[in-house]
């Protein structure tokens, strides 16, 4: 029973929330950011306006104050706290309050004792009178305020140079305050900020759509990964994903679809493998039964004295005969299992190709001649040596000349031809024998495979020559190939890679 994993958390929940988080403390911070500096922004300028209007007042006010017209003073700041819509206040040379104005008030004017203060803490009022500027700012219970102080100087308004001649000494004869509430630049702050919230709202908005689709395009094909595994997983082969992209996924994608081509490969190949032993141990147990029946029936037969004594030596030739045959399957079934598993070393070396072809012909001729054949060779002069293990190839040609002469009949001819064709050595082996039907061309250098013509001859082979002569064909980077029309006869070719010098 499969247990399948269990469902993890979703990775699209996760990719989602972190894009909405990155978005929103981004937008937070650039928020905050605008908020901050467009504040200060505000006020910079509307203190550096309030700076230079308490300038002004205070040349205005100053003149009347350092006469000592206080109606004119009154009159004066009066007009300017009306014009300006600011509160002023107006401080005589002992610091002390003479009128506040503020325009906000029912009838405008406010007369302020002196120990009623002015807004300023004493070391401010020493700082002011000192000759210097001063702005703050004053936080209410309602609105913030900006105030300003500027100092009068009773030198302004006079022409007398002090004493030696030098410029006049500075005096501070009072001082203006102006105080301005902020509650414009507030509510300008206050609609930029509503703007910037909806601003970002509407940037989160659409920057979930963004994530929302992302993470959708990001998780949707390893969704597809897992169902496809779960279902390989199952058995079901067909699962290959068809969404393709370019990126990391997509490459991910082709590395599942390869490896499901691959198991799929190997599992072919894994039944084909139990095909061919099955069939290995029917056609091994199908060969070996008739020579160990031949060999036991004899045996009985002779043991049992049901033999002539004058037949005891051909019956015991056919044992013998069927012995050996049964030694050469074995010792084929061996050979061809080493050279399966690699187990066969090649001894190769330079072996000259007319050498060899002599060899193998001359191995044949004779039971070619004796069976009423013509067995030719057909050899290309001046063919350079080739580097082969020349025991292996002779069997190999040998394996071939022989099956020919076995399926060619008395006055039909055997030919081996051997030519140089661009890089390669080409060894054929040619006949005029029965031929092979075409639908069983692709199955003949399978083990134990017979077609059906040269099982009706009742050849003795053990079914596996051409199989041992395709491996060691192989394991010299050669190939085996096969042409034959039925009636006519056969044509094996063998190719070989070429190294000369």
């Amino acid at each position: 029973m499969i247990k399948y994993p269990r469902k993890p958390r979703s990775l699209f929940g996760k990719l989602l929330i972190s894009h909405l988080l990155v978005v929103v403390l981004s937008l937070l911070i650039i928020g905050f950011i605008l908020t901050y500096l467009i504040e200060n922004y505000f006020f910079s300028a509307r203190e550096l306006e309030i700076v230079g209007q308490a300038r002004d007042a205070a040349y205005l006010v100053g003149e009347d104050l350092v006469r000592e017209d206080m109606e004119a003073v009154r009159k004066t700041a009066e007009t300017l706290a009306f014009s300006m819509d600011a509160k002023i206040r107006v401080l005589n040379y002992n610091r002390l309050s003479v009128y506040t104005f503020d325009p906000k008030t029912e009838d405008g004017v406010v007369y302020v004792e002196p120990d009623e203060g002015v807004g300023l803490e004493e070391r401010e009022i020493d700082h002011v009178f000192r000759g210097n500027m001063l702005t703050k700012k004053v936080y209410g219970p309602v609105l913030q305020r900006i105030l300003v102080a500027a100092p009068i100087f009773k030198e302004d308004y006079e022409s007398d140079l002090g004493a030696g001649g030098g410029p006049p000494e500075r005096i501070v004869a009072g001082a203006v305050t102006i105080s301005v509430p902020l509650r414009g630049i507030e509510e300008t702050i206050a609609q930029i900020s509503r703007f910037i919230l909806y601003s970002g709202l509407m940037g989160l908005l659409i920057a979930g759509i963004f994530a929302f689709t992302l993470s959708k395009t990001l998780t949707r094909p390893l969704q597809k990964i897992n169902n496809a595994a779960l279902d390989m997983a199952a058995g079901k082969f067909n699962c290959k994903i068809d969404e393709v992209s370019d990126d990391e996924i997509g490459g991910l994608i082709k590395t599942f679809n390869y490896s499901v081509d691959q198991v799929e490969k190997n599992l072919e190949e894994q039944k084909r493998l139990e095909k061919l032993r099955r069939n290995l141990v029917a056609n091994v147990s199908h060969e070996l039964k008739a020579p160990l029946a031949s060999v036991r029936g004899y045996s009985e037969l002779m043991l049992d004295g049901l033999i002539k004594e004058t037949e005891k030596e051909k019956y015991l030739q056919l044992i013998l005969d069927n012995s050996v045959h049964l030694s050469r399957m074995v010792d084929d079934l061996l050979t061809l299992s080493r050279l399966e598993s690699g187990q066969i070393p090649l001894e190769q070396e330079k072996v000259s190709v007319e050498n060899l072809a002599k060899w193998s012909f001359e191995s044949v001729v004779l039971s070619g001649e004796a069976k009423g054949l013509k067995i030719s060779l057909d050899l290309e002069s001046s063919l350079p040596d080739i580097k082969v293990d020349r025991h292996r190839v002779h069997e190999v040609l040998v394996n071939l000349l022989e099956n020919a002469l076995a399926f060619t009949p008395a006055g039909g001819e055997v030919k081996l031809k051997i030519y140089q064709e661009t890089s390669n050595l080409i060894m054929e082996v040619q006949d005029t024998g029965c031929g092979i039907d075409h639908e069983e061309l692709p199955f003949i250098f399978d083990r134990f495979y017979k077609a059906d013509k040269s099982r009706r001859r009742a050849t003795k082979g053990s079914g596996l020559g051409l199989a041992i002569s395709k491996q060691l064909v192989e394991l010299h980077g050669g190939k085996i190939e096969v042409e034959s029309c039925p009636g006519k006869g056969s044509t094996f070719r063998i190719i070989l890679p070429y190294y000369s010098g």
